[in-house]
């Protein structure tokens, strides 16, 4: 198997984990970088480099997406316009080598927990999303 290059990749966005598979592949997506902290904790004591033993802390998962502003349509997933501000549960598919028979997916259901606009002088109009992960599953296509 030989390395991927990031444009072949797609990502998805639905309100189920269902829609993903008639969801349309999401445009202008220039990163998508998903994280898993398993928060382990070393504990040291003196007279030692080296930990004595590795604790389990809080995990925490993230997914942080850089993408073309087109729209407020990604900050309205973010609770941006809404009266509450409470965004709306959300599954993305991430799809590293494309949405294809027998490729790999990663699911993730969460939600936006922030959104950032940036207007650059000499560049794009970009938007960064943070989606916070309650659950994740790795699979094929």
């Amino acid at each position: 198997m030989s390395a991927v290059k990031g444009w072949r990749g797609a990502l998805r966005i639905g309100d189920t984990e269902a829609a993903l598979d008639t969801a349309s592949d999401e445009p202008y997506i220039d990163r998508v970088e998903t994280n898993i902290d398993g928060g382990l904790e070393a504990l040291y004591q003196l007279g030692s480099r080296l930990p004595q033993e590795i604790n389990e802390g809080n995990v925490s998962m993230s997914v942080r997406i850089t993408k073309k502003y087109v729209d407020n349509t990604w900050a309205g997933y973010a609770g941006v316009g809404q009266s509450d501000m409470v965004p709306p549960t959300k599954y993305l598919g991430i799809y590293p080598m494309g949405y294809e028979s027998g490729k790999p997916k990663i699911v993730c259901k969460g939600k936006f927990g922030s959104w950032r606009l940036n207007v650059a002088q000499d560049g794009y109009v970009t938007e960064t999303l943070e989606f916070v992960v309650e659950s994740i599953t790795v699979g094929v296509i």
